[in-house]
């Protein structure tokens, strides 16, 4: 119902596309309290009460938890949902290669893809001449790929291996807060990973601070970047 649609595409900033947003987390009060068991039972002689602790008390031992003082664990206990959207194809690669990680994607074989935007580095942007022949190769892709589904002789899974990476899709990831902080300081490195999974770093670190504040001893955006190896050579 779909054929003989001519295609468009928005070209948009790859940074102002990027969304980042904590769909899915544990109660924050539930949580502290199975923490507190998890890591109090290992000295208990019977059963944790976990009533028995104040607020303040669950708190300091998710705190603790989160800084490496107590049982690491207890942080597998907290699954996190991610919904990344605004990426294109290349950054996609730098999430599913975190392999603590559970994705859903959206697809791509079975649904038309001649109006998805176009992503777009800021680098490219701001150089005319490639922006304009950036915007002509997308426009021109997009074509083609409509020309072979309109011809009704070519699937919408084979004509969509022409189109460029730099198209706009969305992802869902699903991972627990432990291997949550380790992406996050893999990806804020600002000398070896790209501007997206920088931000990608700041954004996953924002939305757990909200629901667990105490995660901020685990989160620190402002560490310096590795830049020499564990021999200590440039």
């Amino acid at each position: 119902i779909r054929f003989d649609e001519k295609p468009t595409t928005t070209f948009v900033n790859s940074l102002d596309a990027l969304k980042l947003e904590l769909v899915d987390a544990p109660d924050p009060k539930s949580i502290r309290q199975a923490v507190y068991c998890f890591v109090k039972s290992t000295w208990a002689d019977q059963h944790v009460p976990y009533r028995d602790a104040t607020e303040a008390v669950l708190s300091k031992t998710l705190e603790d938890v989160f800084a490496g003082r107590a049982l690491p664990a207890a942080m597998e206990l907290i699954g996190l949902t991610f919904l990344v959207g605004g990426i294109d194809t290349q950054t996609v690669t730098h999430l599913i290669r975190h392999r603590a990680g559970s994705f859903a994607a959206q697809c791509t074989g079975d649904r038309w893809l001649s109006h998805e935007r176009s992503l777009v580095p800021g680098s490219i942007q701001n150089s005319p001449e490639f922006y304009a022949r950036w915007q002509a190769h997308v426009q021109e892709a997009k074509e083609l790929y409509a020309d072979m589904v309109d011809s009704k002789q070519i699937s919408l899974m084979d004509a969509r291996h022409v189109l460029p990476k730099c198209l706009e899709t969305f992802y869902y990831m699903r991972m627990n807060i432990r291997d949550a902080f380790g992406f996050i300081k893999q990806r804020q490195d600002k000398q070896i990973q790209p501007e997206e999974d920088n931000m990608l770093a700041a954004l996953m670190a924002r939305e757990i601070l909200k629901v667990f504040p105490e995660a901020h001893v685990a989160i620190n955006l402002r560490e310096p970047d590795c830049t020499r190896d564990p021999q200590g050579l440039p």
